[in-house]
């Protein structure tokens, strides 16, 4: 219709939307009955001076006979009024995001929870975050566009109030996770190969993209209560597991210090963010060996490290905000 008004209609379009208009006509008696009530004083020579530029453009469009009559003359108007008026309406409809922006512009917010820290608030729809230490949530101040997005950098625990209307998405480089209304955690820390979703109400979806800009995902999992699912950046890769509970796998948000099935490496930056200190580390034959261990809230780092030298061959030396780590050969 827009190309139509502005003659740039091919001859296909242009027939389109005539047929279309002629097709919505009423038969005659029932056009006689109804305008003659209220549109007989309707003169149509003073209806073309009060819009001529509209109205001539669309009688020029359709090619009206300037001697059909009355009858027809007042439905081609009114026709051309309401093509006129779905027009504007599709045209702001369009454009209606833009204009908001302009008029009222989104804002973004981040949080962000430092080394030793842990941060709870409350998005604009009501969900509830926690983020762990050394994480960061970027969010609009206000969801538009029927989605609900944002990017996350680390680890959080969403609570999701439920919205059928509007998708909840976190996106974590390549991955993105879609849920409605439930409750899971999101373990991606950018400098640790793996990134972690772990479902503990409703169902969650789990996509990975070739890159941000990309609309179709390579992979897709779904998730429902207690299952996870680990994603290995360098492989491209993807791997699920059942669990006994996925309570386990929020038991940061309680204060808790805990490792499961961590590489050393993984191992090594949860202290610096937990401590707020700087780690060291050596390798000697760890290869691919997991460490898991958990610990209370309070518990102090000398205590930390003790535990784990016994029960995971880790040796450590500690100097000033320093702490040199060597794993030696270990057991699964």
């Amino acid at each position: 219709m827009d190309k139509f008004l502005q003659h740039r209609a091919n001859e296909q379009e242009r027939a389109e939307v005539i047929a279309f208009i002629r097709s919505s006509a009423p038969d005659d008696a029932i056009t006689e009955e109804i305008f003659s009530k209220g549109w007989e004083q309707m003169d149509a020579e003073e209806e073309q001076r009060s819009h001529p530029l509209q109205y001539n453009k669309i009688r020029e469009s359709l090619a009206i006979p300037q001697g059909r009559g009355r009858q027809f003359a007042t439905f081609y108007r009114i026709a051309a009024s309401l093509l006129l008026l779905a027009v504007c309406i599709y045209t702001f409809v369009l454009h209606w995001q833009s204009i908001l922006n302009i008029v009222d512009p989104v804002h973004y917010i981040t949080q962000r929870a430092s080394a030793g820290q842990r941060l709870e608030f409350n998005l604009p729809d009501g969900s509830h975050i926690v983020l762990n230490a050394g994480s960061k949530l970027t969010y609009p101040d206000r969801f538009r566009n029927g989605t609900r997005e944002m990017t996350l950098q680390g680890e959080a625990f969403f609570k999701v109030v439920r919205d059928e209307e509007r998708p909840f998405l976190v996106h974590t480089g390549k991955l993105r996770t879609q849920v409605l209304g439930t409750s899971f955690n999101i373990h991606a820390y950018p400098e640790e190969n793996t990134i972690r979703v772990s479902v503990l109400t409703g169902k969650v979806s789990v996509s990975v993209f070739q890159d941000t800009a990309s609309i179709t995902p390579q992979q897709q999992h779904l998730l429902t209560v207690n299952q996870q699912v680990q994603y290995d950046r360098h492989t491209n890769s993807f791997s699920k597991e059942e669990l006994l509970s996925a309570e386990h796998t929020i038991e940061w948000t309680e204060g808790k210090l805990v490792l499961r099935k961590a590489s050393f490496q993984e191992v090594a930056s949860t202290l610096e963010r937990w401590y707020n200190i700087h780690v060291e580390t050596k390798q000697s034959e760890v290869g691919d060996c997991t460490f898991t261990s958990s610990f209370q809230e309070g518990t102090t780092l000398q205590d930390v490290l003790k535990m784990l030298s016994i029960t995971n061959r880790i040796t450590y030396n500690i100097e000033g905000n320093t702490v040199k780590l060597y794993a030696g050969k270990c057991s699964h």
